[in-house]
């Protein structure tokens, strides 16, 4: 691919929440998932899965349980200065059910030989406890599982396909593991839903300037 039509494919990727009725092609789905699998991920673990969600109830009840949680929460007694958002946040919760798919997006623990090492003399050694709170800030599992699912947006967006990365989902995690009946020891990470675009938002990016520096 020419470095343009690369740039061109990135710069014109957008956030999508609203959709067609229209059906996505099973093999246009797995071609999805399965190029996001070729993403660098820690120690060639590959511990990431996807469900893909096709069926209109089931992706409504997931969208319901988000929804349920996000009334609660807004039904608290919560700051002034929050409020509006908070209601604003609770009016949107649940848009996701009219995705004509949801794929959730799970990954397994994954320790590396330094993480190992670290949690074995985590009790004894305050300075292996330190080095262990930085390795767990940023989790070499959810590093490896951002980069698939950045690799599968792009995928989407070149088949002509409008999708949205949702982390919001996981107030309901537990409901939604459920839902899908996985394995225990996955770890629900996001949900990203999609279909064909009924909007073409237009949002810009800050100046590369404002978010980057050289040091020489």
């Amino acid at each position: 691919m020419e470095m343009q039509a690369l740039e061109t494919l990135i710069r014109t990727r957008r956030s999508v929440r609203q959709w067609k009725k229209q059906d996505v092609p099973d093999d246009v789905l797995k071609k999805a998932v399965e190029l996001a699998t070729w993403a660098p991920n820690g120690g060639n673990f590959q511990g990431w899965r996807f469900v893909v969600v096709k069926n209109p109830a089931l992706i409504g009840k997931m969208a319901n349980a988000v929804q349920s949680v996000a009334d609660k929460v807004a039904g608290w007694p919560i700051e002034a200065q929050w409020k509006e958002e908070i209601v604003r946040h609770q009016k949107k919760s649940s848009f996701f059910k009219e995705a004509p798919v949801c794929i959730a997006v799970f990954v397994n623990k994954y320790e590396s030989v330094m993480d190992k090492v670290l949690i074995a003399r985590e009790s004894l050694d305050p300075e292996a406890k330190k080095i262990l709170v930085f390795r767990r800030s940023a989790p070499t599992s959810l590093q490896s599982v951002a980069a698939a699912v950045t690799t599968m947006l792009l995928v989407l967006h070149n088949a002509g396909l409008g999708a949205v990365w949702l982390g919001n989902p996981l107030i309901a995690k537990k409901e939604i593991e459920s839902m899908l009946k996985v394995p225990a020891d996955l770890n629900l990470v996001s949900l990203v839903a999609m279909g064909y675009p009924a909007e073409s938002p237009q949002k810009d990016r800050r100046p590369v300037e404002e978010v980057m520096e050289f040091i020489r």
